[in-house]
């Protein structure tokens, strides 16, 4: 099944990781500094670090900062987390989603499903690597109302995360948060050109550009609550393309056009607008061992008409906000296996030069939490 599909570079990571795991298991950790909440992780594994005292300096400097206060959930849909995941510890998720477009003589379905591989590199740091795949349907007018699909991986993401602050107060609001900055590069691995006119453009899964994006994550809690924050800026590079492009799978129609209505044929070069993005949300969490909560979450996109480096845009400039409720829970709990999942749905709050649309959602992530845990949490 397409939904359970995982890059061979996701299990190759897998086994590594596995691999660093059992050789850390061998050596006994120093105890982690002790903490005076509720559902504290601060050893999370009771180990005592009474032997080989030579290598305790190594491990303590891959041992996260455990906080008094953190359980493990499935967190927001849309806005990252700013913690990060521990050095032998890694999780593995399918995310799905399913833009519902109306109006305009559309009647169309864009699903994309994020298989998504997140491991610890070390103290602070981590790597996420993201494979999509894209699932399009159509059946109106503009199909002649015959019900015609494509699907295939889209463009592949990679980015690291690196937490430079760790909120030092869980319980209010007014100490510090959590900072992490994240660089973000995207591959061009989806489908753009050489596409056929008979598909209606729905063969097309990604947009064949090399992108670098730089985020800033924030998190905040203060229990029962968290708080986060997601900005962040890409930089869509020139490409060539040919006849059937839409600009970013969003459109469906060839381009360049005019004003008037003329379009230009043939191959030609492809330059998108500055995309920001920015995304936050607020999660309440009703009992921490069952990880049961809600999370209310704001997203939104922003194409402007101009590239930062590369001049005039060559596609429309369009924006949307989205108001993204969704409830979560995780089951099974053990000590190195966590399953937690959510569901929800995007509504529109704002669109602009985009089709009206409805996005539901829905996630299921398998953690694997080795000799640090999960987040450092």
């Amino acid at each position: 099944m397409i939904r359970n599909m995982v890059s061979p570079l996701a299990i190759l990571f897998c086994l590594f990781v596995l691999g660093m795991d059992n050789a850390l298991a061998a050596a006994p950790v120093p105890q982690s500094p002790p903490s005076g909440g509720e559902g504290s992780s601060a050893n999370p594994f009771n180990m005592s670090g009474s032997a080989l005292d030579e290598l305790a300096p190594d491990l303590n400097l891959m041992r996260p900062n455990y906080l008094p206060w953190g359980p493990l959930t499935s967190g927001p849909f849309f806005t990252g987390n700013a913690n990060t995941v521990p050095v032998g510890s890694f999780f593995v998720r399918d995310a799905w989603s399913d833009n519902l477009m109306f109006g305009q003589g559309l009647n169309l379905s864009s699903m994309t499903g994020l298989q998504r591989l997140d491991v610890g590199l070390m103290k602070n740091l981590e790597m996420d690597v993201v494979v999509p795949i894209g699932i399009n349907s159509q059946d109106n007018a503009g199909t002649g109302f015959r019900s015609i699909s494509e699907w295939g991986p889209g463009d592949t993401v990679v980015f690291f995360r690196y937490n430079f602050l760790l909120e030092n107060d869980v319980y209010s609001f007014w100490h510090r948060p959590s900072l992490t900055i994240e660089p973000q590069f995207v591959l061009p691995s989806g489908k753009y050109t050489e596409l056929s006119p008979t598909a209606n453009g729905l063969d097309q899964m990604g947009n064949g550009t090399f992108n670098e994006g730089l985020y800033l994550l924030v998190k905040k809690s203060a229990k029962p609550f968290r708080f986060f924050l997601q900005v962040g800026d890409i930089i869509q590079n020139p490409t060539t393309v040919g006849a059937n492009y839409a600009s970013n799978n969003v459109t469906f129609t060839p381009l360049p056009c005019t004003p008037t209505g003329v379009c230009q044929n043939g191959r030609f070069n492809m330059v998108d607008g500055n995309l920001t993005s920015y995304s936050m949300a607020l999660e309440q969490i009703l009992d921490d061992s069952w990880g049961l909560g809600y999370v209310l979450e704001v997203v939104g996109q922003t194409q402007s008409g101009s590239s930062l480096f590369f001049g005039n845009a060559t596609v429309p400039s369009w924006s949307f906000l989205w108001a993204a409720p969704s409830f979560e829970i995780k089951y099974p709990n053990t000590k190195r296996i966590v399953v937690t999942w959510s569901a929800g749905v995007a509504l529109p709050v704002y669109q602009s030069n985009i089709p009206q649309m409805v996005t539901p959602f829905g996630m299921a992530t398998v953690w694997y939490n080795g000799i640090f845990g999960y987040r450092g949490e």
